[in-house]
Order: structure tokens, then sequence, then C-alpha cells
């Protein structure tokens, strides 16, 4: 079995363990209405003590800035892990640095609209005496799960569309998952002092793009293969992805439209704006990234199970998510175009489409061979 196919295979099975815990008799599926209910999904927070070693204090603006808006606009929040960054910092002090970022999160939680999930870089809130000691004093007495992941069964029109499963990300992983002691020792002692000292940041996504597109595929085959039409989101990676296609991939497949436009149509003004402003989105979207040149295409052609928030500690101070609200789905940045406090539609599809669009993929998906 190749290395690729032996991460897919652990990504699966994690995967399935998890499922089983939320699938459970002890376990409540909560739905959502896409009628009436509103949820939004930020991850990847990685709150530090504001040095150099804090790659969210570039992000703190936009995202409290979100939090505002969110929280007046009567969404559920979901914090989907690695909100702090526990293997560089003690929490302690991480929830005293950003004790108002927190008190706006528990605005939603004494309103019953909160939900959290611990990572790997948090999973310190595995255990219940860790969130009474240190999270309980700024939300309040309301109890506050952190469990590994949520499940949701989707409804429109009173008709059972199918399953969201949300988890970090990480499960599968070697370093984030089955060897984490080891790497929270290598964070907290050998990197930490060398980041304070230069300001470089190890919660940028890898650059190459093989192993992202592993984990893509890990994620994005675990939720084609169980029997209802499920669709999982993530975060981890720091890398948005909608519908099971990168930001880029999906700017760049405009981009050969439009070029396709632009030779049958050579010197048409409104087609070369509109390749010049895609062509300089894409290299917008690989910077913040941190992504090497060139397309991740074969993520392109599969159905749309896999979804991924992206991250709330981009080196630009950006910070993406996922709204769910007035039916649809919908990749968002803060701030928006014009440096403005508002979200800025990157893509938007009605999820019930989505859920249609999975139901009618009989093709089964291909295993990787063994």
């Amino acid at each position: 079995m190749s290395s690729d196919s032996k991460e897919i295979r652990l990504i699966q099975d994690e995967l399935d363990r998890v499922y089983q815990d939320l699938t459970s008799a002890s376990a409540e599926p909560q739905t959502v209405d896409l009628a009436s209910d509103r949820v939004v999904i930020f991850s990847d927070q990685h709150r530090g003590i504001r040095n150099g070693a804090d790659d969210f204090r570039r992000c703190e603006r936009a995202y409290n800035a979100a939090l505002a808006y969110y929280y007046h606009m009567g969404y559920t929040l979901v914090v989907l892990g690695d909100a702090e960054e526990l293997w560089e910092e003690r929490p302690g002090p991480v929830i005293e640095t950003y004790r108002h970022t927190l008190t706006m999160e528990a605005k939603f939680h004494r309103d019953g609209r909160y939900l959290r999930v611990w990572g790997n870089h948090d999973d310190d809130w595995r255990f219940p005496d860790k969130v009474d000691t240190y999270l309980a004093p700024i939300f309040g007495d309301r109890p506050l799960p952190v469990p590994e992941g949520y499940l949701f069964r989707i409804q429109h029109q009173g008709e059972a569309l199918g399953e969201l499963v949300l988890v970090h990300g990480h499960q599968g992983s070697a370093t984030s998952d089955r060897f984490a002691g080891l790497s929270k020792f290598f964070v907290r002692y050998l990197w930490r002092p060398f980041q304070r000292l230069t300001n470089y940041s190890v919660n940028t996504p890898a650059k190459d793009w093989s192993l992202r597109a592993t984990r893509d595929r890990g994620m994005q085959q675990w939720a084609a293969s169980q029997s209802a039409p499920t669709v999982v989101i993530c975060g981890h990676t720091h890398r948005p992805v909608f519908a099971s296609q990168t930001h880029a991939d999906q700017l760049a497949r405009e981009l050969e439209t439009v070029r396709g436009k632009l030779e049958t149509r050579p010197g048409n003004k409104e087609l070369l704006a509109e390749m010049s402003l895609l062509e300089a989105e894409i290299e917008w979207v690989r910077a913040q990234e941190n992504q090497e040149p060139g397309i991740e295409g074969s993520a392109a052609r599969r159905t749309p199970h896999y979804f991924n928030t992206g991250c709330c500690s981009f080196l630009d101070g950006d910070v993406t998510g996922f709204e769910i609200a007035e039916g649809a789905i919908r990749l968002v940045r803060w701030p928006d175009n014009n440096d403005r406090p508002a979200p800025q539609i990157l893509r938007s599809a009605p999820l019930h489409e989505v859920y249609d669009t999975l139901r009618e993929d009989d093709a089964p998906v291909e295993a990787d061979a063994p």
C-alpha cells in the first residue's frame, strides 16, 4: 500500500471512530432547518499571547468584527478547533490575553447559540476539568461541552436531506493525531523560542500541495462512502475548500473560461478586465494560503462532499469561514474587498442543491488500491 493510500486509510478509520461516537445511543444529532436556522463556522484561530509566535494577533480585528455581526444577526457560532494555540502556550495566559474575544464568544453561549470542537492544537479542552478551570469563568454556569465533532441532520421544507459532520480535520494525521504528544513537546520547547525571535509562523499550511490534497481526498472519500448523503466540514489545513474544490482552483477554472471567450473576441475590454481581476485574485489567494504555483486540479472533479473553512490566522489579517443561512452555504472572508468590516462572499450554493447532487451521483467513488 502506498504512503498516500495509508494516510487516506488512517483518516477514514479515525473518521469512522468519531462518527460512531456521534451516532451512539447517548448522542443526539442536532437539526439544521434551512428555512430558519443560521450558522457560522470558523476554525484555526490559534490564539496566543500577542508575541512573535501569535498568529491570531493580526486577525483579531476582523474576527471580533465578525463576532459582533453574527451575534446580532442571530447566528449560531461554531468554533471548529484550534481556537487556542496550546502547543505553544499555557491555557491561562492565552485566556487572559484574549479575554475580550472570548467574552464575545460567550455571549453566543449564554444565548444557547455556541458550539465548540477541540482540535489538535487545543486538545486540552478534551478534558472537562480544563474547560471548567479556564473557560467556564468566562462562559458562565451554562455547561460547555467540547466534543471531537458534531453531527447535524439537514432539513429543507420538511424533508430530510442528509447529514453534516463537523470535525477539526486532524484525524489520522501522524504529527497532529497519532504522535501529537511528541509534536506538542517540539513546538512548545524548541519551536516557540525560535518563532518568538524570528516571527516565523508555524500555522501556515504545507507548501506541498500533494500533502494537502491527500488529506482533502481522504475526507471527501470518507463522506462519499456513507450510506446517507453526507457533507463534512473541517478546518486544520488553513486552506478554504468549497464543494471539494479549493478557492484558487475554482478561480483558475473561471480564468480558463474567460481566456477561451477572449480568444474568440480578441481585444474585448470587458473580458480583458475580467481576466485581469481573476489573475490578480488568484495570486492574492495563493499568497494568502502560502501555496506554491500550479493548479491542484484533481479535487475539482469530485462530488461536493467536502468543505474546509480555511482559518482565522492568515498572515494578511483576513479570516475565512462558512455561513449557512437563507438556505445557502457560503464561503466568506472578513474584511470585504474594500477592507470594510463586512463579509465578502467568495462562493455560495443552495445547500439543498448540494445534497441533490450527492443523491444523484450514483457512480461509486474509486477507492485507493491497497
